[in-house]
């Protein structure tokens, strides 16, 4: 697992890069896709089948805490990505979906895991909400803010 998580951690880093850049095709969504396939050891069309909640059960079932952490700020890193490239291709309905499931995932670590030594590939709060900020946030993503609105849970 120490692998795959290394693996699809590097997919994340090119994809990160190349937004960045601002290279907005695609492949950059391709390239997330296959992260999340690596991530969950299924195909694409079964990943999208399944609600959020169910991916969060996959990641944090059976792991040790750290790496069940681990994974699902991996996903999250993955969906704010992928909200990044929609962002920037215009596609505010897909961006603003990844950006909020990125946002709950995140939240939801750092409310059941340590938040010590976080990844360096785990998206920052401060600036979920940032891409977020144009429309008020579901109740249930409000909720998650709101048990950890104070200046720890909104830095790096």
């Amino acid at each position: 697992m120490m692998r795959i998580l290394e693996e699809v951690g590097r997919l994340f880093a090119r994809v990160s890069f190349k937004r960045r850049k601002g290279d907005t095709d695609d492949s950059a969504l391709e390239t997330i896709v296959f992260g999340l396939q690596r991530l969950f050891g299924l195909d694409a069309d079964q990943i999208f089948l399944l609600t959020p909640d169910q991916h969060y059960e996959m990641l944090a079932v059976d792991e040790t805490p750290e790496m069940a952490r681990d994974k699902v700020l991996l996903y999250a890193a993955l969906n704010a990505e992928a909200g990044y490239v929609y962002q920037r291709q215009g596609n505010a309905v897909m961006a603003r979906a990844t950006f909020t499931n990125a946002l709950r995932f995140v939240l939801k670590a750092r409310a059941k895991f340590s938040t010590e030594g976080l990844p360096g590939f785990a998206p920052k709060v401060a600036e979920l909400l940032e891409a977020l900020a144009d429309e008020p946030l579901d109740v249930v993503t409000a909720n998650l803010v709101n048990e950890q609105v104070n200046p720890e849970a909104l830095s790096p």
